[in-house]
């Protein structure tokens, strides 16, 4: 009993110091439940923004009391270099990057820091550090096709325009898919501007429809306008490459989730912060798939979309 009471009487001592040590941890600990988030974008255009609040709403679900800071920037060099000044102080857990310039100022300034990247057309940003994963808004070519033989059944010759020096293994990818759609698929190099105008001569002759894909050389604000007329005038079924070039003429684009590709995005970032390594995270193509139709243009071409197609469409422009 005397034993007992000395070791009772010792841990009572000893209580008031346990008391303070813990004390003294216990602010340290939230900590861990506050994870930090730098977000930079490469505009403020409706779209960066619904991507950006689908982001937020995934990261506040996972981490109500995350800190989050939020970056943009735009066509004032001065005011960008005074906002990349502030980034570079940053240490969070996590980038999340909007677009290319975004992405790759980012990538210069903590290429050790993970980065979730999105907005972005092809994979040469994440092929710049193992450090970065995302979501690039190519979709795979099943997705083109099947969406094609939904609307264009009878399709049988598709072309496709493309710069080889910078898409011949997209076009690769393309063709490689075709035949699992019974689809011909014929590839035009355009390797400069100039040679546009005789590309679409032969897609009016030959094509039975015109594949669009992300190609800076044969689709940009300086050729649309000669890939519409030219496809419009030969009465050529145009897969555009967004809602922009449907709204334009072209008879259907397949479209983005904004705020889903955000969520698409927090699930990534979430990973991160759980302990995941970018590298066991892959990139991946958007998750929700959605197209626009011009009906305009549909009964221009005298095509008879299936009522069920029209009602499916995300947006139809009359």
């Amino acid at each position: 009993m005397k034993r007992l009471a000395h070791i009772l009487s010792i841990a009572l001592r000893l209580l008031p110091l346990i008391l303070v040590l813990s004390l003294a941890i216990e602010p340290d600990l939230p900590a861990m439940n506050r994870p930090a988030i730098t977000i930079v974008s490469s505009s403020q255009l409706d779209p960066y923004l619904l991507v950006i609040q689908g982001f937020s709403k995934l990261i506040s679900h996972h981490f109500p009391e995350a800190s989050v800071d939020t970056f943009f920037l735009g066509p004032d060099m001065k005011k960008n270099r005074a906002t990349l000044q502030e980034i570079e102080n940053k240490q969070p857990d996590v980038f999340f990057t909007l677009g290319t310039k975004a992405s790759q100022e980012v990538q210069t300034l903590h290429p050790n820091r993970p980065q979730v990247v999105t907005m972005i057309l092809d994979d040469l940003v994440l092929k710049q550090s193992k450090q970065t994963t995302g979501v690039i808004l190519n979709f795979p070519p099943e997705v083109h096709f099947s969406m094609l033989r939904r609307l264009l059944p009878d399709a049988k010759r598709v072309y496709l325009l493309y710069n080889p020096k910078k898409n011949d293994s997209l076009f690769a990818r393309m063709e490689k898919e075709a035949d699992t759609y019974q689809l011909e698929l014929y590839g035009l190099p355009v390797e400069t501007v100039s040679q546009l105008p005789a590309a679409l001569k032969s897609v009016g002759r030959q094509a039975d429809m015109l594949l669009g894909l992300p190609d800076q050389t044969v689709y940009s604000s300086k050729t649309a306008k000669a890939v519409l007329l030219s496809t419009f005038r030969n009465r050529i079924p145009f897969a555009g490459l967004s809602r922009y070039w449907v709204k334009a003429g072209a008879l259907y684009a397949l479209d983005w989730d904004y705020q889903d590709l955000g969520r698409q995005c927090g699930e990534m970032a979430y990973r991160i912060m759980d302990g995941t390594a970018v590298s066991d995270i892959a990139p991946t193509p958007p998750a929700t798939v959605r197209f626009v139709i011009n009906m305009k243009t549909a009964d221009h071409l005298r095509l008879n979309i299936d009522p069920s197609l029209i009602r499916e469409a995300a947006e139809v422009f009359q």
